[in-house]
């Protein structure tokens, strides 16, 4: 009986040991790595510009910075969605992150318009100072009450006017000009002001725009008029430097608040740093464009007369500084040196 009584107790003991060995397997498994993190950052431009090489550059960064632990892939040519898509996706969490022009996301962050105010900054590295410092930080944090984390201003560059209609050297010329803008109030007033007829249109809309001469111009940066290939639609060029154009990293706030603190760091840092990069392939490329432009059949006015243009467009100044509280910022952005 006592021998039936301890084989009992033994096969129990035996038991109890699988069960726990069997637990604490499960718990190693359980506690296991599952791989890296993998996120997806889109943007609406095709796989030769500068906000691709850029995000292609940045998901280096944050991979060899994090040893492997976060990857990030990145899709060109609007396969996440359009502009609006985009900003909303990050929103809701349902975009990882973006590469945007500052006016896709002026209606989430209003202050974020001052940048486009018309011939505010003097040349790029006046705007490089704004941006990567207490006024561009200051409108980063904007994006936080709107579900949305703004990682650093990257660039879009000098915007300049394309037309397929005459050369366009003064304001005089532009009158009557039925010009695609972009979707954001200031500026359609400013494009008013010079006596054209401004079109809100997405991006995705424009070459077909031109095409069908929907629309008579359109204005962008020289690097995107290049690598859009604009140039196959439109035939005048004026370098009129009208707006600056800042680009924005940004990254949802779900999506962030995810990540562990060290991963978090690692994108703000590699977003910061890639910002140069960014910007020097910019340059590097808009010399190559306006070697090219004239040889792919686009006829280039280098000189057109810009204080012309200033003078015309200032009531948006006091218009939009009182409507967007940034009259006191837009001194400061002056005031940079």
């Amino acid at each position: 009986m006592k021998n039936r009584k301890r084989s009992s107790i033994i096969a129990l003991l035996v038991i109890l040991a699988l069960i726990v060995s069997g637990c604490g397997s499960n718990a190693k498994q359980a506690a296991a790595p599952k791989g890296p993190i993998e996120l997806k950052l889109g943007h609406v431009l095709n796989e030769a510009s500068p906000f691709h090489k850029g995000a292609v550059e940045f998901a280096k960064k944050v991979e060899e910075k994090s040893k492997g632990s976060l990857k990030i892939s990145v899709f060109p040519n609007a396969q996440l969605g359009n502009d609006r898509t985009l900003a909303e996706g990050l929103q809701f969490g349902t975009v990882d992150m973006a590469v945007v022009g500052t006016a896709t996301v002026a209606g989430f962050v209003p202050r974020v318009q001052v940048f486009d105010m018309p011939f505010l900054f003097r040349d790029a590295e006046h705007a490089y100072k704004v941006l990567d410092g207490p006024i561009g930080d200051e409108v980063l944090k904007d994006f936080q009450a709107k579900g949305i984390v703004g990682l650093s201003f990257w660039e879009n560059g000098f915007r300049h006017l394309t037309n397929s209609k005459k050369v366009v050297k003064n304001p005089a010329d532009v009158k009557g000009l039925k010009i695609r803008v972009q979707e954001i109030p200031l500026h359609v007033s400013f494009w008013k002001l010079l006596g054209t007829d401004p079109t809100p249109m997405s991006w995705t809309e424009v070459y077909t725009a031109l095409q069908q001469k929907t629309v008579d111009g359109q204005e962008n940066p020289i690097q995107t008029i290049y690598t859009q290939k604009i140039y196959e639609v439109q035939k005048y060029i004026s370098l009129t430097y009208h707006v600056y154009a800042p680009a924005v990293i940004l990254i949802s706030k779900k999506t962030y608040d995810s990540l562990p603190p060290d991963l978090q760091k690692i994108v703000v840092d590699a977003a910061r740093e890639t910002a140069t990069y960014e910007r020097n392939y910019i340059k590097d490329l808009e010399s190559k464009a306006l070697a090219e432009l004239p040889k792919l059949g686009m006829q280039v006015e280098t000189n057109p007369d810009k204080e012309a243009f200033k003078a015309a467009v200032q009531p948006v100044y006091k218009e939009y500084g009182d409507k967007l509280g940034v009259t006191n910022l837009i001194s400061k952005i002056i005031e940079t040196k």
